[in-house]
């Protein structure tokens, strides 16, 4: 049975124009993943997609801290890093192909001097 992820992304600037966009995203699977990266820890990998290659829709990636010392590398600890210093969210397969075409792994790296709970929320394809 197919699920939706549903989202709302609103944007304002003060004394400016303000935007609002409210879309949904059908899915097969889903998997909502908690994990705790304490400082010091370096390429943490949390794996996002168990099946083939391709099925991730939707990714988002918060964290109860972020800044230029939490990054993230996409699918090998030796690809270039990249800042979780705000919030992450991709839907369709145009904008998560910006990670990479087929994203199956994320790994974090923490040095903020405190640990982070990174919270990652994968729609995907089960098939």
């Amino acid at each position: 049975m197919p699920n939706n992820i549903t989202w709302k992304v609103q944007a304002s600037v003060a004394g400016g124009p303000s935007t609002s966009s409210s879309q949904s995203i059908p899915i097969e699977a889903y998997d909502k993943i908690a994990v705790e990266v304490e400082d010091g820890d370096a390429d943490e990998e949390v794996e996002i997609q168990p099946g083939g290659a391709g099925q991730v829709r939707f990714l988002q990636i918060t964290s109860t801290a972020y800044g230029s010392n939490l990054s993230y590398k996409v699918n090998a600890a030796v690809n270039p890093p990249h800042e979780l210093d705000r919030p992450l969210v991709l839907a369709g397969d145009g904008a998560v192909g910006l990670l990479d075409p087929a994203p199956t792994s994320l790994f974090f790296t923490n040095s903020l001097g405190s640990s982070a709970t990174v919270h990652v929320l994968v729609g995907r394809n089960a098939t």
